[in-house]
């Protein structure tokens, strides 16, 4: 037993002779082949809350009724991972963007078990400006599982009703509509076979609580968001259907190049917090005088953030579906 719980908390160098040294907990090392998942998006897309989001409600039980249980790979690592960013941001506050690096480590890490298998997860939310980088960063993009890319509604969509949540989180008129560079750099990285990536990957249109009336975003923010069973292909396809149709629609084409050139993506309507955060601060006098948004008044109400990660979860075959796969149509 102290064997055990020794090596629960013991670190070995990692082998890659060509990164910079650094160290592995060696519970990430004893379960098979990781499961490594990067969160890709410029700085203020909501990455970094959207993976505490995750966190927080795996750790409230949200994967139970699949009978997926997780436990961390280092506990240290993981509660420092949750004092800074799941407890925060369950307090209502606004979590600091991610600092810029030139290499790259996962974020936290868990031991999912699903039909008595266990595999390591590893989560990597890398900050925009690192990907422009050259050297480690994009490569370390070569060997990558699976991908999560966060599109930020405020700023893929020019819709004037959004002109106030762009205000209050101080994006720009002249930035709004422009493709996120960092979808490019990434997959212009990523190997290819047959012209078209083989990583799982899942498109995340992020802040939907500001188009919270607007359909169909409506009807699937009306939905609890919490699963009771593994997703259904037909209903993931419903959603994808409907996601790519909406972004099409108001003109935002450069956020689905991912979907264009991976074999196997799926598409979410997601909020990571369910609410915009508020201005806690002077906002009177001329330009820059206003305060940067650092809390969320209301509280948080994340909105079906486990959505993409477990259509990951089955395009990596860690999850099988509940139902049959839908058969494919041209719209």
């Amino acid at each position: 037993m102290r064997r055990q719980d020794q090596l629960n908390r013991a670190f070995l160098k990692c082998p890659n002779s060509s990164a910079q040294p650094h160290f592995l907990p060696v519970p990430y090392l004893l379960h098979g082949k990781p499961l490594t998942v990067a969160f890709v998006g410029q700085s203020g897309t909501g990455k970094t809350h959207l993976l505490a989001a995750m966190m927080a409600e795996i750790g409230r039980g949200g994967l139970d009724s699949l009978g997926i249980r997780c436990r961390s790979v280092n506990s240290s690592q993981h509660h420092a991972f949750l004092a800074r960013a799941v407890n925060e941001l369950e307090a209502g506050r606004v979590l600091p963007a991610t600092t810029p690096t030139e290499f790259v480590e996962f974020t936290d890490a868990l031991l999912v078990t699903v039909d008595g298998r266990t595999r390591p997860v590893a989560f990597f939310d890398i900050a925009g400006e690192s990907l422009h980088l050259p050297g480690n960063v994009t490569e370390f993009l070569l060997g990558v599982d699976a991908l999560i890319f966060v599109v930020d509604a405020l700023r893929a969509l020019r819709l004037r009703q959004l002109t106030l949540a762009r205000e209050v989180v101080g994006i720009r008129p002249q930035n709004v509509g422009i493709a996120d560079p960092t979808f490019t750099t990434v997959l212009d990285r990523l190997p290819r076979r047959d012209g078209l990536c083989d990583v799982p990957t899942a498109i995340v249109l992020n802040k939907c609580d500001v188009l919270r009336f607007e359909p169909p975003i409506d009807h699937w923010l009306r939905e609890d968001g919490r699963p009771t069973s593994a997703p259904d292909p037909a209903l993931v396809f419903q959603e994808s259907q409907d996601v790519y149709a909406f972004l099409a629609h108001h003109q935002a084409n450069p956020w689905l190049r991912p979907f264009m050139e991976c074999r196997r993506c799926t598409l979410h309507f997601v909020s990571a917090t369910g609410m915009s955060p508020a201005v806690m601060g002077p906002t009177g006098g001329g330009s820059g005088s206003a305060s940067a948004p650092s809390a969320f008044a209301g509280g948080i109400r994340p909105r079906r953030v486990l959505g993409p990660l477990l259509s990951v979860f089955q395009m990596w075959g860690l999850l099988e579906p509940s139902g049959p796969a839908p058969r494919l149509r041209e719209v």
